[in-house]
């Protein structure tokens, strides 16, 4: 690989997850690498109808292609409920293109969702004045995250949404869809909290001052830990309330993604085979046995420690598990500073958490990602659009 592929492998990362309030934190996104962004169309609807933890499973299948697709490069890359966006070398925009088109077409034929995807080179965001800072945050000892800023992912959303002209926009029938969705894995419950709630939060700062902003990400996370607690008291995932399911209607969607494109023999066996390896896993985790170079006593430990429960994209995501009187503090917080025209924020509230996992290595390659049930980010992103829409409107 040359030195522009290997940019984010060798970025050093921080520690501290407020580290990603520090712009000296980010460096610039080599101008021949490239923006790709994959959402579903429509998932507002989507949740109405009732397939939510599908539309979240899709976002998390298509981060397992691309990872797949580009082996053993390392890219940044952040999940979003009902999508992902990522960052790739153009060397690999091949490889990348087949993969999401392929996820195109297992959204439709297994899940009747149609998946907007996209790649937007870097030099054209550059153009318009947007850049593509990338920050790198160590997460735990095997899980590094990626982290963004400079608007330039949100204006190659922008870019996708409205090419009209199939410029930047990816269409299946025009590339050689193919995709590995080995390590996709959806097996745990939808999560309790022993707090009362979830709540699924999106704030995003509006000053045109980077110190300005710095501050604000500061003071949101500040209040957080002054409402919510320490991270241990409020992260959504809990050791005695994680439980693996072997229920075939809570498979099935990892049995449509993973083997659905093999024969029919395939595909039965696999689904036949999933709760036994369920079963299988769910006596390792209990007898807290050494097996396949993995600690199964510890692997709950670890899944927590490698949740993305809190991510930084352009904007603050954190899915926080507490109670009503807390969540109502915090945003009496936000909406004052939304009134003083600092940040504009959504949010959502739910009784349960979601988890869709990547795992290549239960040892030490997995990264488990969590939204909120019932819409999660997608309604909190609805509610966060409604209040930059009357802020506009009070603007005119």
């Amino acid at each position: 690989m040359n030195s522009s592929e290997n940019f984010y492998s060798t970025l050093k990362p921080v520690d501290q997850f407020r580290g990603i309030s520090d712009s000296g934190n980010f460096v610039r996104l080599p101008v021949d690498w490239q923006v790709a962004i994959v959402d579903v169309q429509n998932s507002t609807a989507a949740i109405h109808d009732g397939p939510y933890r599908q539309v979240n499973a899709v976002g998390a299948a298509s981060i397992t292609a691309v990872i797949n697709a580009v082996k053993p490069l390392e890219i940044p890359y952040i999940f979003g409920g009902d999508g992902a966006s990522f960052c790739i070398p153009e060397s690999r925009q091949e490889e990348v293109r087949n993969a999401l088109a392929a996820t195109q077409l297992m959204a439709k034929k297994q899940f009747d969702l149609s998946l907007r995807a996209g790649i937007v080179p870097c030099s054209v965001l550059q153009q318009s004045g947007r850049r593509v800072l990338i920050g790198k945050f160590q997460v735990s000892k095997n899980y590094f995250q990626a982290a963004f800023a400079g608007e330039g992912l949100t204006h190659a959303e922008k870019l996708i949404k409205e090419d009209n002209h199939g410029i930047y926009s990816i269409d299946a029938r025009h590339v050689d869809p193919k995709a590995d969705f080995d390590g996709f894995e959806c097996r745990w419950k939808d999560i309790s909290t022993p707090r009362g709630e979830i709540l699924t939060l999106l704030v995003e700062a509006t000053s045109d001052s980077i110190e300005e902003i710095s501050l604000i990400y500061r003071e949101v996370l500040d209040e957080i830990q002054k409402h919510y607690g320490a991270i241990e008291t409020h992260r959504p995932l809990q050791n005695q309330y994680l439980q693996l399911t072997t229920e075939s209607s809570e498979l099935k969607d990892e049995v449509k993604i993973v083997a659905g494109s093999r024969n029919l023999f395939g595909r039965l066996l696999y689904a036949w085979s999933l709760p036994w390896q369920v079963r299988l896993g769910r006596y390792l985790m209990k007898s807290g046995k050494q097996a396949f170079n993995t600690d199964w006593g510890a692997y709950k430990d670890a899944l927590i420690a490698n949740s993305d429960f809190r991510k930084f994209d352009d904007k603050l995501r954190m899915v926080i598990s507490g109670h009503s009187l807390q969540r109502e503090k915090l945003i009496d917080y936000l909406e004052r500073q939304y009134r003083k025209g600092l940040l504009v924020y959504g949010h959502h509230v739910s009784a349960k958490a979601l988890m869709t996992c990547v795992i290549f290595d239960y040892n030490k390659d997995h990264v488990h990602f969590i939204d909120g049930s019932e819409g999660g980010y997608t309604m909190a992103a609805k509610a966060m659009k409604k209040r930059l829409n009357r802020r506009e409107n009070e603007k005119s």
